[in-house]
């Protein structure tokens, strides 16, 4: 997977949550005794939790085969956490310190989660624990105060391009501008999202045909896609083809502020990219008609800043 081959190995490496990297490298600077031995990485699903917990132990001093990794949603009952008890006390091979990682932590039962917070509570000194959740609001409130908590956040459109962009650079892999910005805006600020569809279009050579795969299994409608494609063709294209803009934006099930602000984010990185003045000017044109938040008139509201943008320009000129 190509995830799995561009998985950043240091925290130098990684792309955002530059706070949180931050402490946590200023975390590494402390001696052994005096860092935290139980954290929690809170964040959504695909934002690298699981990759700085595999770096943190690294760092701590675990290796490949004193690293253990557990998904909680798989093995969630308390007999994982007896078993875990009755090896944390032993170094792991060479004298080497151990570093549990439980993903989906919160997925653990209620018992389960008493017998870790015994564990907690006494942890050998050359043990670590790192608990990775998506939500850890399910997670009781003893361990959390046990556990020193960072947060771990999803990426912005530019941070995403970056990791596209790295991704391309150390696998020899090209894109194409428009399924690079289809990637970016599907998925959601998630790095691996992003790489999981960067793989699937690897070898796609049509962009129309790669633009669907992108779409394909995600939360976005292809729809939406095929609306901004349009909506950036040019004044000219977007009045003779309006009917057509309408209809797929009626076909999108999706809340239609989240839609305009998809549209604002791909139109302002559409902007970046311009070295013509006439597309930068209709582009920004269009950037203020969808800058009016459509969040009390719904659809409705949205379809006419739509018909403002597709007719708005021919108005102007009369």
């Amino acid at each position: 997977m190509l995830y799995q081959l561009v998985r950043p190995t240091e925290l130098k490496d990684i792309v955002g949550n530059s706070a949180t990297i931050g402490a946590l490298n200023k975390m590494l600077r402390k001696s052994s005794g005096d860092r935290p031995h139980a954290i929690l990485l809170k964040g959504p699903t695909g934002c690298g939790k699981t990759t700085i917990a595999r770096i943190l132990a690294k760092e701590f001093g675990s290796t490949s085969d004193s690293t253990i990794e557990l998904n909680a949603a798989n093995t969630r009952g308390i007999d994982t956490i007896r078993e875990l008890a009755s090896t944390s006390s032993f170094r792991g091979l060479g004298g080497t310190t151990k570093t549990y990682i439980l993903d989906e932590s919160h997925q653990l039962s209620r018992d389960a989660q008493e017998a870790l917070l015994k564990l907690l509570e006494d942890t050998p000194s050359h043990c670590y624990f790192i608990l990775c959740t998506t939500n850890p609001e399910n997670i009781i409130q003893t361990i959390r105060n046990r556990c020193t908590e960072y947060e771990v956040s999803l990426l912005t459109d530019k941070e995403i391009e970056e990791v596209l962009k790295r991704a391309c650079d150390s696998q020899k892999l090209f894109v194409h501008q428009d399924i690079a910005e289809a990637i970016t805006l599907t998925c959601e600020g998630s790095p691996r999202a992003a790489l999981v569809s960067l793989e699937q279009v690897s070898n796609v050579t049509n962009v129309e045909e790669a633009l669907e795969v992108v779409a394909r299994g995600t939360e976005k409608d292809i729809n939406l896609l095929e609306l901004l494609k349009l909506l950036v063709m040019g004044p000219e294209q977007r009045q003779s083809k309006w009917k057509l803009i309408i209809e797929k934006f009626s076909n999108i099930d999706e809340d239609p502020e989240k839609v305009r602000r998809s549209i604002l984010t791909f139109l302002f990185n559409r902007l970046k990219k311009q070295n013509k003045i006439e597309d930068a000017q209709d582009i920004a044109h269009l950037m203020k008609i969808f800058s009016q938040s459509v969040y009390y008139g719904g659809k409705p509201q949205m379809a006419a800043l739509i018909v403002q943008a597709c007719l708005g320009m021919r108005e102007e000129k009369k």
